[in-house]
């Protein structure tokens, strides 16, 4: 019987890892890597994002946004099941990530009681999850953690069936960056065409 996957994407916590190797990675090619040979049910990926109405237009917050809803929407042509919640403004004007760890953990307990998958593999470093992940291998499910160093919780492996370094793998997944080839041409390579003609 082959072993039946789902995969939880902590946005947030991926996000502050990337950011901190200043890498971007390609998430369809990361889910592939944790499947492995096995059949993959879904992946999720959960993230929080500002409400319109808490953003100026033509801002930097503004932009920001949009570039921020073409990513998940991207994430979702490449198969992902993208899962948001919405960022809360506090009165001093910054935002405040509120709702996704719930949404993330409550899905995860939902489906295994569903019996939808035999391995959940959750990305984080989220020690959080702890508990999640203990009240989940009680019904006998496995749970497998992948996560950054910079971002990764001892807690959260140590309670994990396994654990994937993900800085170890990172040629497997990340997006190499297009080198643009100048398009302007040397005064000899111009001799040369002209000597050729």
């Amino acid at each position: 019987m082959i072993e039946r996957v789902i995969v939880f994407i902590d946005g947030s916590n991926v996000f502050h890892a990337i950011k901190s190797l200043n890498i971007r990675i390609d998430y369809s090619k990361l889910v592939n890597f944790l499947v492995e040979d096995r059949r993959l049910v879904r992946a999720y990926f959960y993230g929080a994002v500002p409400q319109e109405k808490d953003l100026k237009k033509n801002s930097p917050e503004w932009e920001s946004f949009l570039r921020q809803k073409r990513f998940l929407e991207e994430l979702a042509l490449q198969g992902l099941k993208v899962k948001t919640a919405n960022l809360r403004r506090l009165p001093s004007g910054e935002f405040l990530e509120k709702e996704v760890d719930i949404m993330l953990a409550t899905d995860m307990l939902s489906l295994a009681y569903k019996n939808a998958y035999d391995t959940a593999i959750l990305v984080t470093g989220d020690s959080d999850f702890s508990y999640t992940v203990e009240e989940i291998q009680g019904l006998g499910k496995r749970v497998e953690n992948a996560s950054f160093k910079s971002t990764s919780s001892y807690i959260l492996r140590k309670v994990c069936d396994r654990f994937t370094l993900l800085d170890d793998y990172i040629d497997r997944f990340i997006v190499e960056e297009k080198v643009k080839v100048s398009q302007e041409i040397s005064f000899w390579e111009k001799v040369l065409r002209l000597w050729k003609r």
